[in-house]
């Protein structure tokens, strides 16, 4: 019944995001919810080095019951992260459960530095639906050098543990990615697949499901760093966000932005410690976003006149990277 529901729900926003509509009939079909904004690293291509120390702290728990139970019922998934590390959250383990409680996928993107077999255990046995692990590098040399803080061993072990843990419990949940970064290193082709494959060997026999590989991005232009895109501005090539139209960004204190993109908060849509997610969701800000994108005119509107993310190819209207990805995220074999 969920997934029928779901679908119906997709088949609104694909109509709502082609045409350009102003306000959604529909709650957001995806969350990113903040449950840290601290983090244990200072890695190269991330920016979170660069938020002061006034601006970084944990949700509280309260908070985050509030917003899903507004949620449950209308979204379909939820990333409990952002511009932090998730599990420097006490709370990460409850967060999960009670999300699935209402019926609500749940999703952590980690570092995976701060694993150990007990915390493992729990994750494991949470009804977490999908971890992925930010591994940047096949080799120690590459990741230690972008992985500012973090050792390339023993988080590799901490990886290679939680899937033993997995595989003794016989869970298929949750799903597990290694997400890599390959960087502009003047590196052959043939170099990069040895790296790749030698790498890939660290999980045979393990349940590992999925090897994604990266480039980097520009932060909605806030990292201009080499390996990443140069952007072309011309308005006959931008491509309207779908963010505007299926998804809220929520930071750890409430605070609610058009995507995760806005890792500065340049965009404030309102605040959940005082208003609900409808109220959001369908205000005048985040309605005359979707009008702006809708005309292709956001010179004026930062971060997103920055970002490389609305200059992409496409499949029936929609950005074909964000396209395969949610049809995978949909049809997954664990949903």
């Amino acid at each position: 019944m969920k997934k029928i529901s779901s679908f119906l729900t997709l088949i609104k926003i694909y109509f709502s995001y082609i045409l350009k509509v102003k306000k959604c009939s529909y709650l957001p079909f995806r969350l990113w919810i903040e449950t840290s904004s601290r983090c244990n690293l200072a890695c190269r291509l991330c920016v979170n080095k660069d938020i002061a120390k006034e601006f970084k702290g944990d949700m509280d728990f309260t908070l985050y019951k509030k917003i899903i139970d507004e949620a449950g019922g209308s979204v379909f998934d939820v990333n409990l992260f952002h511009r932090g590390e998730p599990l420097l959250n006490t709370s990460i383990i409850k967060m999960i459960e009670y999300a699935n409680s209402k019926n609500i996928k749940t999703r952590i993107h980690t570092n995976g530095v701060l694993l150990n077999k007990e915390l493992s255990i729990k994750l494991v046995n949470s009804g977490l639906d999908l971890i992925s692990f930010s591994f940047d590098g096949y080799t120690r040399e590459t990741y230690e050098k972008n992985r500012i803080g973090a050792g390339f061993e023993k988080t590799l072990n901490n990886i290679v543990e939680f899937l033993k843990i997995k595989k003794e419990t016989g869970s298929k949940k949750p799903f597990t990615v290694v997400q890599v970064m390959e960087f502009d290193e003047e590196l052959s082709r043939a170099t990069f697949e040895k790296q790749k494959k030698n790498f890939i060997k660290n999980f045979e026999n393990l349940p590992l499901d999925k090897l994604v590989i990266r480039t980097p991005h520009n932060w909605g232009g806030l990292l201009e760093v080499e390996g990443v895109r140069k952007i072309n501005k011309s308005r006959d090539k931008l491509i309207p966000c779908t963010f505007p139209w299926y998804s809220l960004t929520i930071f750890y204190d409430g605070k609610a932005y058009l995507c995760p993109q806005d890792f500065g908060g340049e965009i404030p849509l309102g605040n959940l410690n005082k208003q609900s997610l409808s109220d959001i969701f369908n205000n005048k800000i985040i309605s005359g976003i979707r009008e702006k994108f809708g005309a292709k005119n956001v010179s004026d509107l930062n971060p997103c006149s920055s970002c490389d993310r609305i200059w992409r190819e496409t499949v029936a209207g929609i950005p074909k990277e964000y396209l395969k990805s949610f049809i995978g995220d949909y049809t997954r074999r664990d949903r």
